[in-house]
């Protein structure tokens, strides 16, 4: 299973929330650049740099992802407020090794089309973030979709996506435990790369998500505390 750092931006700082709230928020002093030299020095996968200005509709964080994407020497994925083609293919053409669609994979069935048939499937993650009651949530977590998140990966599969990012809302920076349930059901229910986020805590989590058919996990909160290393947590998944 591929670990990929988060790097959430936010008024130009890097934050982590709680189930995604703005008022929720804690900030981390290092700048974004160093963090990013500095999962990738410790062995992550991959960058995972979301923009939530941009997500929020307040503003935009696009020059420190260009730049964060031109400097790392690993995978990057890029999201936050990604709702037009243009901007995809922006982030794209800058250098990001894949793009996250949110809203607009929900909205514009066509815009998810057209890109699929110019990038390729491998360079694009449609975003499934689902409140506890399943549904999915869209706008920056701010309303939701008439789709649960069972709907959405058998829809999106049909479609030709490959990737899905899946993040339990309820879990996301809660450190209460992943959402592992969910992802055995998704996992039964499509056959898609599974990029598992929200409440990982430790290693037994993402153990416990890889033998639930994630193929990746996204990890923010239990990153910038300390409670996982990353070059512990491949050895420990190596061995499982």
């Amino acid at each position: 299973m591929e670990l990929w750092a988060a790097i959430d931006l936010l008024d130009g700082s890097v934050v982590t929330l709680r189930q995604g709230k703005e008022s929720q928020k804690t900030s981390w002093k290092e700048e974004a650049l160093d963090l990013a030299a500095r999962w990738e020095r410790e062995g992550a996968d991959g960058l995972h740099v979301i923009d939530l200005d941009a997500a929020f509709g307040k503003g935009s964080n696009r020059e420190t992802v260009k730049s964060i994407v031109k400097k790392a020497g690993i995978p990057v994925q890029v999201g936050g407020g990604v709702r037009s083609g243009e901007v995809a293919e922006e982030l794209l053409d800058s250098g990001a090794s894949r793009v996250i669609l949110g809203t607009v994979a929900y909205q514009y069935p066509k815009t998810l089309t057209s890109l699929l048939n110019s990038r390729g499937a491998e360079k694009l993650v449609v975003a499934a973030d689902y409140s506890p009651d399943a549904r999915v949530m869209a706008k920056g977590w701010t309303s939701s979709i008439d789709l649960t998140v069972f709907q959405a990966a058998r829809q999106f599969e049909r479609e030709g996506v490959e990737n899905l990012l899946v993040t339990a809302v309820g879990q996301d920076g809660t450190a209460k435990g992943p959402d592992v349930a969910t992802m055995t059901r998704l996992a039964s229910a499509a056959k898609l790369k599974l990029i598992a986020s929200g409440g990982i805590r430790d290693i037994a989590d993402l153990k416990a998500l890889a033998r639930a058919g994630a193929s990746a996990a996204v990890i923010g909160r239990a990153l910038y505390d300390g409670s996982v290393k990353l070059a512990d947590a491949k050895r420990d998944l190596e061995g499982r």
